[in-house]
């Protein structure tokens, strides 16, 4: 149900986005007349049909239960993960099973059943109004939800239709994703094959084609229309996450997690938290350094770590993971505060901001 009282109350969002979107069906549903501007023709743009995730490790609340609490639809496509296979780089593999669902995969796009298309129908539902091919400042706006500031990381891949159907498949090798990892993701006819880099961006077409050589070394995949795709991301953390009255939320805050770069789940959490702090006048800082600050830290201390790791040093932890009873208990535990990451937490900040 509507709020009457705020009726004539107006509310301008930068960026059509999951954060942006969320936070205008909240207000919406709270009686404020809201407005989104977005550069682009339509939600979703930048993206190919890309497969993105939900994580569901971050938090012991799985995140479509979580969703519909914050009124969000789940009438998107989604495919639940609850096993995984990693290599590591001499093509050891490990099977990695959950009892619930790890991860919940979407797609993004502009297309009927993708993340995007599905929020920016919600809004319109709820009546909002999203004004496309229009670019407004940041002083225009209450909540800034932009997207990212700048590239700490790239994902450079292809997506392509395929009748391969199988679990996700991650390798974990420097020679093909540099202090990151590459993976093949597939379902509903369709596949997305990518690597992942934090630097020396100009290599990565040539990774690329090292790694889809790898997979196809070791998996019998069926890739046919192939086209070549950037996914970009930024991570930062804030001391303020209200600057002049201006709400920043999503990746124009630096919400996402510095390991493993999802951040859909904080995208979407941050866009509730800021519609809640202005229909109830909460403090919207204080909301995210609540829910967030600690894990912002830790997954930066968890970058270090990784950084540090190497080839050797990841089949030594695919090795070791076969002794860990309950995986996603595990995750949740190493993406959440801890003596040690606290303790990296300094030299990491040291590192990375520079």
């Amino acid at each position: 149900m509507t709020d009457e009282k705020n009726q004539n109350k107006s509310i301008t969002i930068l960026g059509a986005g999951p954060s942006g979107l969320t936070a205008a069906i909240n207000l919406a549903k709270n009686g404020f007349r809201v407005k989104v501007y977005e550069k682009n023709q339509d939600c979703g743009m930048r993206f190919r049909g890309d497969f993105q995730g939900f994580e569901n490790w971050s938090s012991t609340t799985d995140i479509l239960k979580e969703l519909k609490s914050i009124n969000i639809e789940c009438d998107f496509w989604y495919k639940p993960i609850s096993q995984a296979e990693f290599y590591d780089y001499k093509r050891n593999s490990r099977i990695v099973s959950f009892e619930k669902p790890g991860l919940y995969l979407v797609r993004r796009g502009s297309f009927p059943g993708s993340l995007d298309f599905s929020l920016k129908n919600q809004a319109i539902k709820n009546g909002v109004e999203i004004i496309f091919n229009k670019r407004i400042s940041e002083n225009e706006s209450d909540i800034i939800a932009g997207g990212p500031r700048r590239v700490d990381g790239i994902v450079r891949g292809i997506v392509f239709q395929t009748k391969t159907n199988r679990i996700p498949t991650i390798i974990l090798d420097d020679n093909l994703a540099p202090k990151s990892f590459a993976y093949l993701l597939t379902g509903e006819g369709f596949g997305c094959l990518g690597t992942g880099l934090t630097k020396n961006f100009i290599l990565a077409d040539k990774l690329l084609d090292k790694t889809i050589e790898a997979f196809e070394s070791i998996l019998d995949i069926d890739i046919s229309n192939p086209k070549r795709f950037t996914g970009y991301g930024n991570f930062f953390i804030k001391d303020k996450y209200v600057e002049n009255g201006r709400i920043y939320v999503g990746e124009s805050a630096g919400l996402q997690d510095y390991l493993l770069a999802f951040g859909l789940r904080q995208a979407i959490t941050s866009g509730y938290l800021a519609s809640k702090s202005i229909i109830f006048k909460e403090d919207y800082d204080k909301l995210i350094k609540q829910r967030f600050a600690s894990q912002l830290k830790t997954s930066m201390s968890n970058r270090l770590l990784f950084s540090i790791a190497g080839n050797k040093g990841y089949s030594k932890f695919l090795q070791k993971g076969k002794k860990i009873k309950d995986p996603l208990k595990r995750m949740n535990r190493q993406c959440n505060a801890s003596a040690i990451k606290y303790l990296f937490y300094p030299f990491a900040k040291l590192i990375f901001h520079k």
